[in-house]
């Protein structure tokens, strides 16, 4: 319970404002073939703020850029990114760290 409170009151005083067509990058460890960066970008291509052509892996900088088509949900995309099996270690949007991951 206070770890829930902890991430409502982190969301309520980080809330962002998303525009269509804005970017958000995601810094992900664990990327190493092109299977791995194809299959999550189908995986997140699916989630409904966003579609295929608009998910970009890179595997050399380890990072996942999807350009959002409405409201982002941004904590069903790191489940989806941990569920994969990969980390999620910050998230940037509009040249800001939105989120960062508690060492």
């Amino acid at each position: 319970m206070k770890k829930l409170l902890i991430l409502l009151l982190t969301s309520i005083l980080t809330a962002q404002t998303y525009t269509v067509g804005d970017t958000i990058t995601f810094k992900v460890s664990g990327l190493v073939c092109s299977f791995c960066a194809h299959g999550l970008n189908k995986g997140i291509g699916k989630m409904d703020y966003t579609d295929e052509n608009n998910v970009f892996v890179d595997i050399k900088k380890q990072t996942v850029k999807i350009v959002i088509l409405k409201e982002p949900n941004i904590e069903e995309t790191i489940k989806l990114i941990k569920d994969t099996g990969y980390d999620v270690s910050k998230i940037t949007h509009a040249n800001e760290v939105i989120w960062k991951k508690d060492k």
